[in-house]
């Protein structure tokens, strides 16, 4: 998110200005130019153009239209902020009804940061690659396990790399029959991005799971797969909303798969289960009358 990129980068005393004007003045910025923003901040046009440049954008045009967009998304009505749904002096049913609402805002909004071609370009990635490789930070292991169980049960190889374990071992020994889904909000993170360029440089074709930001790491990916993006990085109490994204998109993800195949992968599933215990299946009820 620019909004984090912003807290991280060291500007001089006269950009600084500059961005606080602009922090201060939002939207209003729309119909500026660099020389408006000079005048109100006593400095100078090329000041923007160095920020900008700065932040990762090829000009001020660049940067105004990305922070427009950020900041439209970021302060459309919501009922539930995302990243502290509920206070001190919330009691049990509506603490339960703002997460059932912020659950239910997060997939309409992962569903409407989601394109049918990148869909189509990563799920092509995925069918082709002889093994998927995923690299996550502890927070979201649980949903890649659920997606490695998941993928296994139709024949898909999938390792799971924790960004604070062996992910450059792991990355090192891709090629370019993997494929790399590589989760992170900001997409900047030091870690996730080692283990990026590492997968890169074996020509391992990289699937991001991101926010909206143009960070390096969708600059990186071969395609990128929108999360939910309205928690603030520092602040959230349970990254819920992120978290329920990115197992949308797992789900997403594993389920158009499965539908390329689907009566093989559902005979093979069911075979499964029975080789696993005859008295149980996923899709039938149990019958023991009897017995």
């Amino acid at each position: 998110m620019i909004l984090n990129k912003i807290e991280k980068t060291h500007f001089s005393e006269s950009e600084a200005n500059i961005m606080r004007y602009i922090l201060r003045s939002g939207e209003k910025i729309a119909d500026m130019t660099t020389k408006d923003i000079a005048e109100a901040t006593f400095t100078s046009a090329p000041l923007c153009i160095r920020i900008a440049k700065k932040l990762g954008y090829e000009g001020w045009n660049d940067f105004k239209k990305a922070f427009l967009k950020e900041l439209e998304y970021m302060y459309s009505t919501r009922d539930v902020d995302a990243s502290i749904p509920f206070v001190v002096s919330d009691d049990t049913s509506t603490i339960a009804g703002n997460m059932f609402k912020l659950h239910e805002d997060t997939v309409k909004d992962t569903k409407a940061l989601l394109t049918h071609d990148d869909l189509a370009k990563a799920v092509s990635l995925l069918r082709k690659a002889e093994v998927i490789d995923i690299y996550t930070k502890s927070t979201y292991l649980y949903l890649a396990q659920g997606f490695m169980q998941k993928m296994r049960t139709i024949g898909k190889q999938v390792n799971i790399a924790n960004i604070n374990g062996d992910a450059l071992m792991l990355a090192a020994m891709g090629n370019p029959s993997h494929v790399a889904i590589v989760v992170s909000y900001s997409g900047e993170t030091p870690l996730v991005l080692n283990a990026a360029y590492m997968a890169q440089s074996q020509q391992t074709p990289i699937i991001a799971i991101t926010s909206i930001s143009q960070s390096t790491l969708s600059k990186m990916a071969d395609v990128s797969l929108r999360m939910s993006s309205r928690e603030m990085l520092n602040t959230p109490i349970g990254e819920f909303a992120t978290g329920e994204s990115v197992a949308c998109l797992y789900d997403i993800l594993y389920a158009v798969i499965f539908s390329f195949d689907y009566d093989h992968n559902l005979e093979y599933k069911l075979a499964i289960a029975k080789v696993i215990d005859d008295n149980y299946s996923e899709y039938e009820p149990i019958n023991n009358e009897g017995e």
